[in-house]
């Protein structure tokens, strides 16, 4: 075999193992790119998820849990709770949106009804979804919501108002956390948005 011969044919063994090498190369990126986009649309739902759970981040739980009569008896020898409301609207939803009361006043087991108001300002039924957080951050593990507004999806017709309700209890447990000691006044806010695809 003469030199230029067993020069071509390293070359195309070259060749040939570097197109191997680029196409491995090429599925690894894609499974990483692929991987990595998956890891991201499942980011939003979980971080909810562990939110909703654990009251991380001022998000309250709004998990069921399996309470008894004499675990929600109001503790009226407990100091009283300030619970104040706060409502606002994004720029993208002609809506009005407030509460109906500014504070109540309530001990931890004790349900308490509150009441926001909303209004189309618009022509057209608008859909709205409101997010909601509570304040100081480390109270929203305490913070039960168990009916609320917020839960689904809310369509207002053309100028419609209508009152949104939402039920909750601060838990008994409140009281035996030396971290909460402090702590007199809290603030459950909303913010309503445009849904998204209406």
């Amino acid at each position: 075999m003469s030199g230029a011969q067993q020069a071509r044919r390293e070359f195309e063994q070259f060749h040939a193992q570097a197109r191997r090498d680029n196409t491995t190369s090429i599925l690894y990126v894609g499974a990483f790119v692929v991987t990595f986009i998956g890891i991201a649309y499942a980011a939003v739902p979980l971080y909810r998820l562990l939110c909703k759970r654990t009251g991380f981040m001022g998000t309250p739980k709004t998990e069921p849990v399996v309470r008894d009569v004499e675990t929600l008896k109001p503790l009226d020898s407990h100091r009283k709770l300030q619970i104040k409301f706060a409502g606002q609207v994004s720029t993208m939803l002609d809506w009005s949106f407030k509460p109906e009361q500014r504070h109540v006043t309530v001990v931890p087991g004790e349900t308490t009804l509150a009441f926001f108001k909303a209004y189309n300002n618009s022509d057209k039924p608008i859909v709205g979804v409101a997010t909601y957080n509570v304040v100081p951050e480390q109270v929203a593990p305490y913070f039960n919501k168990i009916q609320c507004f917020c839960f689904d999806e809310q369509q207002l017709e053309p100028k419609e108002d209508i009152d949104m309700p939402v039920f909750f209890f601060i838990d008994p447990e409140f009281a035996n956390d030396p971290l909460m000691d402090d702590i007199t006044e809290i603030t459950l806010s909303y913010t309503f948005f445009k849904a998204s695809g209406r």
